[in-house]
């Protein structure tokens, strides 16, 4: 979502140009209101209110408490003998009303700070450490269960893209197109690795490398009859972090620029769904939430934003509803602007050029960007050449503690824990 931060100064002395047939009164206006700042209030930056957002998360599925982990749970890596398998691990399934969540989908729960959605065509792979062989294995089945392997990160690839000025300067494109975007865009939705893999021999790299892989992009168009021509990414953090797991990925991934627009954290639920059955009990139906050309989460998010502001306006003859009126704005200007700029990445898959990859009767392919070569070339990063910073931590390499994950059901509960992942 992109809100302009002048957009409620642009109205503030003229009634909103969207009626609503039934409007909010002074009382419940005023609760209304009070419910949605108290929910941005209590958070001083974006990384505090990733932190609660997350915390009830884990709670609302149910993994906070009594987590049992069915992967292998300890692992330990002394040297660069251990293979990698890359499942397809399926499509995600969330939300009430569906199946059982798949195990893999709670342990990416219980690893990333974010929290993470489905979309369209999300297609996820998680990959696992093998003791078998030393090379990788592709497998295209389900992942099986119980699993007696460590795991070592996950990727979620989709056909999503939310409008990007970084990424139509470097097409030389004028305005992405959904058609264009579905036939030749894959965005990696989720490259997470599991900690500590990640933090001890660069993971997030590894997991960063093999989701551009071409194996993983001629999947994705077999699966769903599109001609992948360019991969993108975006992290997680810009301005506030001064690196990324994709910095030095440089042969594969390309730094292209940021996002241009703020794109401010929701309101999330339950809160989100709790303050929406709560206008519908009284009238206002749920269905005014869900108008608009973003996505739904989008829509609903910004549309309790102009819905609020709506009977602040109507009913600002009020003296506390004035008050809180400019309250109101204040606060949303500061979740605008409390959530950064994103780093954005692409990949071609090898090629000089993102448009050699469309799919011909020459079409080339550059087999460095091949599965196992990708593999062999993190090794010899990690444990030949000692880059990334490996040669100051060359300790780690032989170390024999064990890899045992880190949860965030646990880490959550040491109030000086606010690392975003």
């Amino acid at each position: 979502m992109v809100l302009n931060p002048n957009y409620l100064k642009a109205r503030s002395d003229r009634e909103d140009e969207r009626t609503y047939s039934v409007v909010l009164d002074r009382a419940d206006t005023i609760f209304a209101v009070n419910y949605f700042l108290g929910y941005f209030n209590n958070s001083s930056s974006a990384v505090d209110l990733m932190r609660a957002q997350k915390i009830v998360d884990l709670k609302e599925k149910n993994l906070w408490d009594n987590y049992h982990v069915p992967f292998r749970n300890d692992e330990q890596i002394t040297d660069q003998d251990f293979g990698l398998n890359v499942y397809f691990a399926g499509h995600p399934k969330q939300g009430k009303g569906r199946r059982k969540v798949d195990d893999y989908v709670k342990l990416l729960d219980l690893t990333t700070t974010h929290i993470p959605y489905g979309g369209f065509r999300c297609t996820d792979f998680v990959l696992t450490l093998s003791r078998e062989h030393t090379g990788v294995r592709f497998i295209k089945e389900a992942l099986p269960l119980p699993v007696d392997e460590y795991v070592l990160g996950f990727i979620r690839l989709d056909s999503g893209v939310l409008s990007n000025k970084s990424l139509c300067q470097f097409m030389g494109i004028d305005k992405l197109e959904p058609s264009f975007i579905n036939a030749h865009l894959l965005n990696s939705k989720i490259t997470v690795p599991t900690q500590p893999f990640g933090r001890r021999i660069r993971g997030g790299k590894l997991v960063a490398l093999i989701a551009q892989s071409n194996e993983l992009r001629d999947f994705f168009n077999e699966r769903y009859n599109t001609n992948i021509v360019l991969y993108y990414t975006m992290s997680l953090y810009g301005s506030t972090k001064d690196s990324s797991m994709y910095d030095q990925l440089d042969r594969h991934l390309r730094f292209i620029g940021t996002t241009t627009s703020r794109h401010p954290l929701r309101m999330k639920n339950p809160h989100k769904n709790n303050l929406v059955d709560w206008l519908d009990g009284r009238g206002i139906s749920r269905f005014n939430f869900k108008r608009g050309d973003s996505s739904a989460e989008d829509k609903i998010f910004r549309n309790l934003i102009h819905y609020l502001e709506y009977c602040l306006l109507i009913n600002r003859e009020d003296p506390t509803i004035n008050k809180l009126r400019k309250q109101f704005k204040s606060e949303i200007e500061r979740v605008i602007n409390q959530v950064e700029r994103k780093r954005v990445y692409v990949g071609t898959y090898g090629l000089d050029n993102w448009d050699d990859n469309l799919i011909n009767s020459s079409r080339e392919v550059n087999e460095d960007n091949n599965l196992q070569n990708l593999f062999d070339y993190w090794k010899r990063k990690v444990y030949q050449r000692k880059d990334w910073g490996m040669r100051k931590n060359r300790h780690i390499l032989n170390s024999e503690e064990a890899y045992h994950y880190e949860l965030l059901n646990e880490q959550f509960r040491d109030p000086s824990f606010k690392y975003v992942r």
